[in-house]
């Protein structure tokens, strides 16, 4: 006999959300492209809509925001992105094009939703990079990746990777998760050193 579905009551469903519902009132007024009265108030009624009818599980976070730490993601993410940019740009013009592309697995260290979606998502922002599978149990993602030349290519993705969740857990992460992090990485390519300290 299978196992009856676990449905959330529509009290529940009917709750305001409001960091949901204003964080899809943004985007939808960022895709509409005005900041009129109309299209925020619309955006509003949509996000509660969408909380309503496609409800999401919560996403249970214990850390806090680090300002040091979510500055050095940023800085890295734009240097990142510049650099990837130009090495995309300069394969575009070469005559004979060798995208060296690969599927390259990815085993994060972490165990937490918010994490992976982070990392995955500032993963997918680089040029060369984007995420084509997030694998929950084990926490593992799939990225597709060009430019694999040099000496391990592999190992390099997966090091950057690594590098990025890194910044992610030294960005929100609560201390005990920033220790039981560094405690994790023996098996894993090492992080930039001046990324495993960790902030009081």
């Amino acid at each position: 006999m299978m196992a009856r579905r676990h449905r959330t009551p529509w009290s529940e469903r009917l709750r305001i959300r409001p960091l949901s519902t204003i964080s899809m009132a943004v985007v939808w007024v960022l895709l509409w492209g005005t900041f009129s009265p109309m299209s925020i108030v619309g955006g509003l009624l949509v996000g509660y809509l969408i909380t309503v009818t496609l409800p999401l599980p919560p996403i249970f976070w214990k850390g806090r925001v680090r300002p040091w730490g979510v500055v050095r993601l940023i800085s890295h993410l734009i240097y990142d992105l510049l650099i990837s940019s130009v090495r995309v740009f300069l394969l575009a013009f070469h005559r004979k094009v060798d995208l060296k592309a690969g599927i390259i697995r990815i085993d994060l260290i972490t165990d937490n939703d918010l994490y992976q979606v982070q990392v995955a998502e500032m993963i997918s922002l680089v040029p060369g990079t984007v995420v084509v599978e997030v694998v929950r149990h084990p926490r593992r993602l799939y990225l597709h990746a060009i430019d694999l030349h040099g000496d391990d290519p592999i190992g390099r993705v997966q090091k950057m990777a690594v590098d990025v969740e890194s910044r992610v857990v030294r960005a929100f992460g609560s201390r005990q998760e920033i220790e039981d992090f560094n405690a994790a990485l023996e098996g894993h390519p090492a992080p930039e050193a001046t990324d495993l300290e960790v902030e009081a």
